[in-house]
This record gives structure tokens, sequence and C-alpha cells, in this order.
């Protein structure tokens, strides 16, 4: 005989599914189903599926599910991208330079902190800062390099000389 699916009555219960016994059919509707001899009231499995996927309770359930998801995602782009939120403020927080806590290396010695403005190689020894010992300074490993000098001022204009760039000319005759 043909076997009759699981199914949910109008009241919402959930009912198991069951055989039917030789020569007899599964029969009724998709909220109620029994086993029948009446060819005419057979419910085929395949009618029996349609039931299940399209009652309104499944339909709503699906809908429900989709809703949810889409609320949650909503909930949690907004929540990234709107100032006042929770998520948006950490996240803008982690990503400020220098907020963490700095961990020293104990394997180097500490670095110096790099000087308020460049020195001029030319102008000498600083003089020693209050509260601070003056130290000696250490000799150069090696000779000294020797760059060439530079003028110290523009250049002078010499209406003499060629110009610093050549003009370009015509490739072509009669030009």
């Amino acid at each position: 005989g043909e076997d009759c699916l699981w199914y949910v009555d109008r009241n919402g219960s959930w009912h198991p599914g069951f055989d039917c016994d030789f020569f007899t059919f599964c029969c009724g509707t998709c909220h109620q189903r029994y086993c029948c001899r009446d060819p005419l009231r057979l419910l085929t499995e395949r009618q029996q599926r349609h039931c299940l996927a399209f009652s309104p309770k499944t339909i709503a359930g699906i809908a429900s599910a989709v809703v949810l998801f889409i609320a949650i995602v909503t909930t949690i782009v907004c929540c990234f991208m709107c100032s006042c939120c929770y998520l948006y403020q950490r996240r803008q927080h982690l990503r400020t330079p220098l907020q963490g806590p700095e961990i020293p290396l104990s394997s180097y010695p500490p670095a110096a902190p790099p000087a308020p403005f460049p020195m001029d190689p030319k102008a000498g020894p600083a003089p020693p800062q209050p509260g601070f010992a003056p130290m000696a300074m250490y000799p150069p490993a090696g000779p000294a390099a020797q760059y060439p000098l530079y003028p110290s001022g523009p250049p002078v204009y010499n209406p003499t000389a060629p110009p610093p760039y050549v003009p370009a000319q015509p490739s072509y005759p009669g030009a």
C-alpha cells in the first residue's frame, strides 16, 4: 500500500507517518490523513510532499528567518558605520595609533628619542643642558670623507654663458 507521510493538522499538532495495509492507500487532505480503499481519495506521496513544502506555517517560518537575517546583518553594518554605536567607537579606538601599551624589548637597549630638530654638523657641539653632564665625543672611525664645497649663495648671472639647455632644432628642412 501507499505510505502516509508525517503531517501537521489544522491545530498545528504534528503527526508521525504510518504505513497502510496491502491494497489500501493514503487518503485525506494535507491536514488529515488516513488509510482507505477508494482510489478517488488517494493522496500520492508527491501530493503529500507538496503539502509540506507550501504550508502557510512553512512559508511564514522561512519568511521570518529571512527577515531576521536581513535585520541582523543591517544592524551590524549600521553599527559599524554610525558614530553613536559602541562597535563603531571601539573600532575607531583600535585604529588610533600609539594608544596601546608600549612593550619594551628586553634583548635590545632602549633607543634614544629622536631630536626635536635636525642638528647642523657645521654648527659644532651643542651647549650642555642644565642637569646633564657633558660627554666626551668619540673620534671618527676612519679618515673623514671630503665632499666638494658648494658656493655659499645663488649663482652669479653671466650674460656670456651658454643657456642651460639646447633649444630644439626643427627636424625637417624649410621650417
